[in-house]
């Protein structure tokens, strides 16, 4: 099974529940939006710089704080090993969604109208959405979250249009 072009980070996986192999995940923003709207998941490992398809069971914990099952994990044991990694979501509805790599949007050309506001020069992760750093050539920074109705990006114009009005 190839990886998909958009992985969405649900979160990292934490300490080990039971015996038989359960974990919580420590949710990262909108990350119970990707573990319901998912269809494929996925383990990032962050040492081989890859992930790994895995089957993914919901099986209690709160929404603030899930508890899963993964296919491949059956003792207390495995399942600490894995503590620490991300746990990622593809699929379904979330195909559906933009997605854009950080690489992608460093480095962009912010315009408003007619007006230069400067370049993008970090993507910061908020629990509404993505955020983007845009400074301008004498310091200034901007933020601007990373929503339809405010930002518009063309990667292959490399430029982030802002809503006129917005800035």
């Amino acid at each position: 099974m190839s990886e998909p072009g958009g992985l969405w980070a649900c979160g990292t996986l934490g300490r080990a529940h039971g015996l038989h192999g359960e974990l919580y995940v420590n949710l990262a923003p909108g990350g119970w939006d990707y573990l319901r709207n998912g269809e494929s998941f996925f383990i990032y490992d962050e040492g081989a710089n890859t992930s790994r398809p895995v089957e993914l069971e919901l099986t209690g914990g709160t929404d603030r704080r899930p508890l899963v099952r993964l296919g491949e994990v059956e003792s207390r044991d495995a399942a600490a090993a894995l503590n620490g990694r991300t746990l990622l979501a593809a699929g379904g509805d979330l195909d559906e969604r933009p997605f854009y790599r950080v690489s992608e949007l460093l480095g962009l050309r912010a315009v408003c109208g007619e007006r230069e506001l400067g370049a993008v020069t970090d993507v910061l992760s908020t629990p509404a959405n993505e955020v983007l750093e845009v400074s301008d050539a004498d310091g200034g920074k901007l933020l601007l979250p990373l929503k339809d109705e405010v930002v518009t990006v063309d990667l292959d114009a490399r430029v982030a249009h802002v809503a006129v009005g917005f800035v």
